[in-house]
């Protein structure tokens, strides 16, 4: 208790100064800004963004917007033919006579000149090249009903108004996906309008400019409606990927009981597949003795199968996902003749020559039992599960005090000096290696490729070896050369009681070589 009231003072003391109170300040406010932090594309929500644009652009375009520019243009001919003198008038008063004839072209060259790119984009929309790529027919849509007036207006020599809301809008309501694609679409006639008319001097209606007080007003207002759209497809975005997180998330939990639960279930059915075929042998109904060490190392199984469920139902039932840790201090030898116990069918089994070299004289870590036995078994069935039988298996750990190859042994590449001393751990097989080009994704989940982050495969025991590492404080990592063999290898941190008997705060050391 003495020693936390002491680095509540030094903490308190710290923060008087002004450049911490600034930093403190600066820190907090990035930490609140994560949680609008966009989550990751998943292979399973880019196909159904891709399903789901397809389909509404689709019935947006053939039953809400064609319909909606043929109401519109209807009523522009109606006005132009059937009501010229008002329209003429109107005009006139608004921007001078001069441009009556030119208003009048306009809105009778917009009819083609807006209906039929809309025509166009509707069959492109139909077509293999449509389907493939819905993101540029959503930017031909929006462009024709922007850019095509801006286009036709500067034919004839007049620029057009800023009057962009109810597209702006109407497409974000629709089409509520790809907040970028919405800012494309939505600065290129902004762009057009600010840059390009001035660039070509053609500023003003008339006798009026398009800069003046009431143009300003206009443009602040499309802002507002930008800005508001944006943000708005934003958080739908931001929501549907979090709920396709979710649902990856729920996958990797039933996939960490199947895989975890996996290994002491064969141990166990080894075992009395053996039994039985011992009583084969020995036939009409005798008994067979069972050793008391084989019923505890079944006991032991059965109880490491219930301690895994637990330590996965914790993690999940957590606000936060991760893996939750019920640290002691404690020695690896002993995790490791537990998981060496457990895999010893398959051991024999596969024909694998194990050398153990973690002595049991080596400093207590600050860890989790069941999680570092996940770690070891993962590893080792790992090595097991991807080489031919007869390999060897090399098994150490040494107390890490300084980076460089000659501590690590991996050749020349550096690692950074952890801020406590850690034991490093290697499992080295003697097997078919690892291509270079593979090693790099060895670690992320369901890997296929660099456009599909999340994808159905191979790879969870090591995604789960990663986060296990990484909420100990460690590193993990492998190297290895095709015909060469892997060796995998990781950190931990040192147990270090404090003046209580606690063990001291370690911040976690950074992932990367």
């Amino acid at each position: 208790m003495a020693v936390q009231v002491k680095r509540q003072r030094a903490a308190q003391a710290k923060g008087t100064d002004p450049i911490d109170a600034i930093l403190e300040w600066i820190t907090r406010k990035g930490a609140s800004l994560q949680q609008f932090k966009m989550p990751a594309e998943s292979a399973d929500y880019q196909a159904w963004r891709h399903r789901f644009m397809n389909d509404r652009l689709r019935v947006v375009l053939k039953w809400i917007i064609i319909p909606c520019v043929l109401t519109l243009l209807a009523q522009n001919i109606y006005i132009i033919v059937f009501n010229a003198e008002q329209f003429n008038s109107d005009v006139a008063k608004l921007y001078g006579p001069t441009v009556v004839e030119q208003f009048r072209n306009v809105n009778l060259a917009l009819i083609p000149g807006i209906l039929v790119p809309l025509v166009v984009c509707l069959i492109m929309q139909r077509t293999q090249w449509g389907q493939r790529h819905p993101a540029a027919i959503f930017l031909s849509i929006s462009w024709s009903l922007t850019l095509s007036e801006q286009l036709i207006c500067t034919l004839f020599g007049l620029p057009a108004p800023p009057g962009w809301t109810m597209e702006f809008l109407g497409t974000a309501l629709m089409i509520p996906l790809c907040w970028r694609l919405h800012l494309v679409a939505q600065l290129v006639p902004i762009a057009y309008y600010v840059v390009v008319y001035p660039l070509l001097g053609i500023t003003k209606i008339g006798t009026r400019s398009i800069y003046d007080s009431y143009a300003i007003g206009a443009i602040l207002s499309v802002f507002w409606v930008c800005l508001i759209c944006d943000l708005a497809v934003y958080m739908y975005e931001r929501l549907k990927r979090s709920e396709f997180e979710s649902q990856r998330q729920l996958r990797v939990f039933l996939h960490s009981v199947s895989h975890d639960l996996k290994t002491p279930v064969m141990g166990t059915s080894v075992v009395l597949q053996g039994l039985l075929e011992t009583a084969k042998r020995k036939g009409n109904g005798e008994k067979i003795g069972v050793d008391h060490i084989l019923l505890e190392q079944l006991l032991e199984g059965s109880d490491r199968q219930l301690e895994l469920i637990d330590s996965l139902l914790n993690a999940y039932r957590a606000e936060a996902q991760g893996i939750l840790l019920s640290c002691e201090p404690l020695t690896l030898s002993s995790v490791l003749d537990t998981v060496l116990c457990d895999l010893s069918s398959l051991l024999v089994q596969n024909r694998i020559q194990v050398m153990n070299h973690i002595r049991s004289d080596l400093p207590l870590v600050h860890g989790d039992r069941t999680q570092l036995w996940r770690v070891f078994s993962n590893l080792i069935s790992n090595a097991l599960k991807h080489n031919p039988s007869g390999v060897t298996l090399t098994l150490e750990a040494e107390v890490c005090w300084q980076p460089g190859k000659e501590q690590f042994g991996f050749g020349d590449r550096p690692v950074r000096q952890p801020t406590f001393p850690t034991i490093l751990c290697r499992i080295r097989d003697s097997g078919i290696g690892i291509p270079v080009e593979q090693q790099s994704r060895l670690f992320d989940l369901y890997t296929r490729g660099s456009r599909a982050r999340y994808m159905p495969g191979i790879g969870l025991g090591l995604y789960l070896c990663r986060q296990i590492i990484a909420a100990h404080g460690g590193e993990i990592g492998v190297i290895s050369q095709p015909g060469e063999g892997a060796t995998f290898w990781f950190t931990l941190p040192i147990y270090q009681p404090d003046a209580e008997g606690g063990q001291i705060d370690q911040p976690p050391l950074p992932f990367a070589l």
